[in-house]
């Protein structure tokens, strides 16, 4: 069994505090977080108010604060809209000197357990992340974030402005419910009402896979196309690659059919849970 370490520089980690801090954030967000005890770990998301995806980020419960676990480059930017909600509210928002550690499988098993780490709720094939002010002795063989990011496509998991630009994205698509980022449940959220309903009927026209393609070929954006010459239909879009590996939003509809992308074969794979 062969686990490694990756420092994450692309995220970065927000300290929500003050005695507002619970009620502020179950507002607001799509995760119950009134009911999380100390220790627990969740994805959550913020939306705007037609349901479409703002921010990702997962959520860190400590005894005094909420820790946000963000992408580095939309901090400034989710910090700036919380704060718009803040209102009277007893609630800091501020950056922290924290780095994020991840550690994982390339075979997508859990990692076992270790002091100072915790599971990423995402998919157990991400294995363990932590908050450090010092870089961490960990021993173990350290890998790139590139290749931990393959790691995150294989595992069916988007992340990020640039595979979901705020405002354009509807969550669901994106599996956020499979990844347990929204709880249904709880009172309302911001994007509540279109997400809730899309939830209920039950269909999606689209859905996020991870895909296999026969050649290191496309960008974010380029259409998956299915048949034949004059035959050929879209049937989805690469949303994100690293090298062979990637992320597809694929209609339902085309699913099943032979897709290409730039004249290549591509293959849906199922995702490391």
């Amino acid at each position: 069994m062969s686990i490694f370490h990756t420092p994450l520089t692309d995220r970065t980690i927000l300290r929500i505090a003050g005695d507002d801090r619970i009620d502020f954030m179950q507002n607001l967000v799509t995760q119950d977080v009134a009911r999380l005890q100390s220790g627990a770990c969740v994805m959550a998301a913020l939306l705007t108010p037609q349901g479409k995806l703002l921010y990702d980020f997962l959520i860190f419960v400590e005894d005094e604060a909420l820790l946000i676990d963000c992408e580095a480059a939309e901090a400034d930017a989710l910090a700036k809209k919380l704060s718009l909600y803040k209102l009277r509210a007893d609630v800091t928002i501020e950056a922290t000197d924290l780095n994020v550690h991840a550690l994982w499988q390339e075979d997508g098993l859990p990692c076992p357990p270790m002091a100072g780490f915790y599971e990423d709720p995402r998919s157990d094939g991400l294995g363990l992340r932590g908050f450090f002010s010092a870089s961490p002795d960990i021993a173990l063989p350290e890998r790139s974030a590139d290749d931990w990011h393959a790691n995150r496509m294989r595992c069916g998991v988007p992340q990020g402005a640039m595979e979901m630009p705020p405002g354009s994205v509807f969550p669901l698509e994106y599996g956020f419910a499979d990844m347990q980022a929204i709880d249904f449940q709880k009172g309302c959220f911001v994007g509540q009402e279109v997400t809730s309903r899309t939830h209920r009927k039950g269909s999606l026209r689209k859905k996020l896979y991870p895909i296999v393609l026969s050649q290191a070929v496309g960008a974010s954006g380029d259409k998956l196309m299915t048949g034949n010459g004059n035959a050929q239909r879209v049937g989805g879009e690469l949303v994100a690659r690293h090298e062979m590996l990637g992320l597809a939003l694929i209609r339902e509809d085309a699913k099943t059919e032979k897709l290409t992308l730039n004249d290549t074969d591509i293959a849906i794979q199922s995702a490391v849970s």
